[in-house]
């Protein structure tokens, strides 16, 4: 019998360290190669929360699945506490919801994509006005003037609505829309690994638009965004990780030393 209480004993006096941590829920989206969703979530924001879960003891970060149509519905309902890698024009300010923005980190690109049979040269892209564009349901987009609704983003700007690059991609392949609206980064992971592709696909120098990316956090949440921001760069000054994000070619911008 003792030997049993000294096992309980032990046994919670384990479990009770993970369960004096606060629990971070982070929600990710669809949006390579930030988050890439097929059998189990993978991507960079997958990683940052393994490093970030091995940096320190004080929180617990989780990953929550959503979709970049719900995201905003979702944090409004307490489902999730922050995202990572994400903008704060992205939505969040229009619809009222108060977010930690912490500086942004890194930049990427949105750019077009088209079969280089079809458009022959860089200037293709000039005008793309009675063109048809695939775009993914819930991103904002400059050249639609970051409009959401499919039925107008279908009248207005002939965008052809679909969950993820990957299905841009394939469109554009299959000559079932002319254009394509991809990240920068999306599109030199894509071809890494289909390089079959590669000469089929003419990238525009065009860019629809530049963004930095942040990560948001609950104004409620016991977490403040300087700590989760420094947190961040200490992440970054890891040799793996800084690899890891300029193999994926994004761009690390200068961290702002704390006020």
């Amino acid at each position: 019998m003792k030997w049993l209480l000294y096992c309980l004993v032990a046994i919670l006096s384990l479990l009770a360290p993970a369960q004096a941590k606060t629990l971070v829920k982070v929600g990710a989206y669809e949006f390579p190669p930030y988050v890439q969703i097929q059998q189990q979530a993978s991507g960079l924001t997958v990683e940052l929360i393994s490093q970030l879960n091995q940096l320190q003891q004080q929180y617990h970060f989780e990953l929550v699945l959503t979709t970049a149509v719900r995201r905003h519905q979702d944090f409004q309902q307490g489902l999730f506490d922050a995202i990572f890698f994400e903008d704060i024009n992205w939505g969040w300010h229009n619809k009222g919801l108060a977010m930690q923005q912490s500086p942004a980190f890194a930049r990427d690109d949105e750019v077009f994509i088209a079969l280089l049979s079809k458009a022959g040269s860089q200037q293709w892209f000039d005008n793309l006005q009675g063109k048809s564009i695939a775009g993914i349901l819930g991103y904002h987009y400059r050249i639609a003037n970051y409009e959401t609704d499919p039925a107008r983003l279908a009248t207005e700007y002939l965008m052809i609505p679909v969950t993820d690059h990957f299905a841009s991609v394939e469109l554009v392949l299959k000559g079932r829309t002319d254009t394509a609206i991809v990240t920068r980064t999306f599109i030199k992971q894509y071809l890494s690994v289909n390089p079959q592709h590669h000469d089929a696909l003419l990238i525009s120098e065009r860019i629809d638009q530049s963004y930095g990316m942040q990560l948001l956090l609950r104004e409620s949440h016991p977490l403040d965004i300087a700590t989760l921001y420094q947190w961040l760069h200490l992440i970054l000054q890891q040799p793996g990780f800084h690899q890891t994000l300029a193999e994926h070619g994004l761009q690390l911008l200068p961290i702002v030393p704390p006020q």
